[in-house]
């Protein structure tokens, strides 16, 4: 009986010392500051004894700033062959900034750091910095405590490498899909937004109908190659208005407004003959007519109109206008009037507009 109180004893008193030594083990261990810790990391391939080495292992640094002291440097070491989390706080000190910051193991330079917010950093396996600082209170001693915490290993993931070159042929591809629609529709629509020769230069077509023109017109019986010209100014009214005022020359009147455009020349032998071009504006007209009068107050009769058209004594029905579009119209007048005028009418946006050359047409002799 005694001897198994002995053996109770015994097991009392080891069961009692491990937990001890087990207590004792999961205590931070407490160092201190000794002499003045450097402000400044090293540089040099070796660590001066300068610096203190404090192990990242649940421990805690006491330490202080003097009076000109704002700055203290502190080297922290990782001896395990994979990376370490470490976390890392100031104990109860508003005035006092804390940051650990990982070195390259080879120049010492800064690759990346962490402060207090983020509380924590993982470091591979070399020396690094922790980095204490004062925040106000210059002029007076402070007190610090920081504490680092050892929150486990974890494998290197490596570092992380650009590779943004690989995708350039992808972006090329991708960019030249994506632009071709686009060049295609500028290639269709290129006579529109390049400078055309057209403003400048007749093309031989063209020059030909507005040459054979000349000579219909001359002409004083205007029945002869009536088709001809009824066909050639069906041509010219597709897009030709630069074309024909560059060739045809000074118009004899010329009326231009944002809603229309109107020129009408007159040529040699041809006095009873008036060749009147059109050009609507942005806006189409409907219901257009042209009608002629005499300022003088006589009687002005149209005989025939090129192309054919609905006419009736002083008027040619024109029809309906697009915008941007152009017409060109030939009008022999019966009789000898001393001079014409012309009036351009019809519906613009809905509402009726006349437009009047404020110059008449003198129809003697050129």
């Amino acid at each position: 009986m005694h001897e198994a109180r002995v053996v109770i004893s015994t097991l009392i008193v080891v069961s009692i010392f491990t937990f001890s030594c087990i207590g004792e083990g999961q205590q931070n261990s407490i160092f201190e500051e000794f002499g003045d810790a450097p402000s400044k990391l090293w540089d040099s391939n070796e660590i001066g004894e300068q610096w203190q080495i404090i192990s990242p292992n649940n421990s805690t640094t006491i330490g202080s700033f003097s009076t000109n002291d704002s700055v203290d440097v502190f080297a922290l070491e990782i001896s395990s062959t994979n990376w370490t989390m470490v976390g890392f706080w100031v104990s109860n000190n508003d005035t006092v900034r804390i940051s650990v910051q990982r070195l390259n193991q080879s120049t010492w330079t800064i690759v990346e750091f962490a402060d207090s917010e983020q509380g924590e950093l993982g470091l591979d396996p070399g020396v690094h910095a922790i980095r204490l600082e004062r925040n106000g209170d210059f002029g007076e001693e402070i007190a610090y405590r920081f504490t680092l915490e050892n929150r486990g290993s974890f494998e290197d993931e490596g570092e992380f490498v650009n590779l943004a070159w690989m995708f350039t042929p992808f972006y090329v591809v991708a960019g030249l899909f994506l632009i071709f629609p686009l060049v295609i529709v500028l290639w269709w629509n290129r006579s529109d937004l390049l400078p055309s020769k057209r403003g400048g230069e007749l093309v031989e077509n063209e020059r030909h109908i507005l040459n054979a023109l000349r000579d219909r017109f001359s002409i004083k019986d205007l029945t002869k190659g009536r088709e001809e010209v009824s066909a050639a100014l069906s041509i010219l009214g597709k897009g030709s208005w630069n074309s024909v005022s560059e060739e045809l020359g000074v118009p004899e009147i010329r009326h231009f407004t944002e809603n229309i455009d109107i020129c009408v020349w007159r040529f040699e032998d041809s006095i009873n003959s008036l060749l009147i071009g059109i050009r609507a504006g942005t806006i189409g007209w409907e219901m257009a007519a042209i009608r002629i009068f005499s300022p003088l107050g006589e009687v002005a009769t149209i005989q025939s109109v090129i192309p054919e058209m609905i006419f009736r004594d002083d008027e040619v029905f024109l029809g309906d206008l697009e915008g941007g579009s152009t017409k060109f119209v030939q009008i022999e007048t019966l009789g000898n009037p001393p001079a014409f005028n012309i009036q351009i009418s019809g519906l613009v946006d809905g509402k009726p507009i006349a437009a009047v050359p404020t110059n008449p047409i003198e129809m003697g002799e050129e």
